[in-house]
């Protein structure tokens, strides 16, 4: 069969919850929706005309909201070819963006768990695809917010290593570099407690600061400068550590650039809120 390329139209993101939780917001408010081009060569499948036409419907599904409608038309996928990794991440995706869209927690928690087992499936299915191992780094923060502060602890350890997983197999996945610099956000501003039951399991404190979180973020923006995620993600580094100029350029920028996805819509809400908190115009911030 010929090979040939298919987008994937948003890459998995998730979204936040206090410290852990927050993993994800910046993770994406964070692992849902971050837009990726998805280059698929020689898949076996490529040939199949009616699995392609559901891959279609269903990332068109994607784009217009209707997750459910998206799931179904990835799960007939999933019938046609079971160990695909990108129809795994495409449905790791969408369990993870119904979480947004259920309120009850114990349905929440159920999302969460598919997420991550979609991702695991995925990399079981292709050990070298990078979005693969971003897909279970997402799965993980997804969880947290459901563990107990061990399981927590357990997990952002094997988030972490995930994610620099999939960042050495594709150094320009930005998203993955938008996630470690969550990681080092939030561990940098945990307590003495969370500090001391990661030593335990890490087997010492690990390296983490707002440095490098700055350097992570801007690593994202400098790979994907129109992604307004990233950079206020930054600002809100550079804010925890007193550099407000610094935090003011960023959001202005982010109120200047055009969402690309509902993830993006709410980090620029937020940017602008936290412009008006800080005194600033808005007619100096927008062009």
């Amino acid at each position: 069969m010929k090979s040939a390329s298919i987008s994937l139209n948003r890459a998995l993101e998730s979204r936040g919850h206090r410290h852990w939780r927050r993993l994800i917001d910046h993770v994406a408010k964070r692992f849902g929706t971050l837009t990726l081009s998805v280059f698929l060569a020689g898949a076996a499948w490529a040939g199949d005309s009616s699995l392609q036409d559901l891959l279609k419907k269903g990332d068109d599904l994607e784009q217009k909201g209707d997750t459910q409608g998206a799931i179904k038309c990835f799960l007939a996928a999933e019938e046609i070819a079971p160990s695909d990794s990108e129809i795994l991440i495409r449905l790791a995706k969408q369990h993870s963006d119904l979480i947004f869209e259920t309120t009850g927690e114990a349905e929440q928690k159920k999302l969460a768990e598919k997420c991550l087992a979609y991702g695991l499936q995925a990399v079981q299915a292709s050990s070298t695809n990078a979005r693969a191992h971003l897909t279970v780094a997402i799965g993980y923060a997804k969880n947290l917010p459901f563990l107990d502060n061990q399981a927590k602890v357990n997990y952002s350890r094997l988030l972490k290593q995930e994610t620099e997983k999939a960042i050495a197999l594709d150094p320009k996945l930005a998203l993955g570099y938008h996630i470690l610099g969550c990681w080092h956000s939030e561990v940098a501003s945990m307590g003495m407690l969370m500090k001391g039951l990661m030593k335990l399991v890490y087997g010492g404190l690990p390296k983490a600061s707002n440095e490098l979180a700055v350097q992570n973020f801007s690593k994202a923006v400098e790979l994907d400068p129109a992604r307004i995620i990233h950079r206020w993600e930054l600002a809100k580094v550079y804010l925890a550590t007193g550099k407000k100029d610094k935090a003011i350029d960023e959001i202005k920028v982010c109120l200047a650039l055009k969402p690309h996805d509902k993830d993006d819509a709410e980090a620029k809400k937020s940017a602008e809120k936290k412009l008006k908190d800080l005194g600033v115009l808005m007619s100096s911030a927008t062009p």
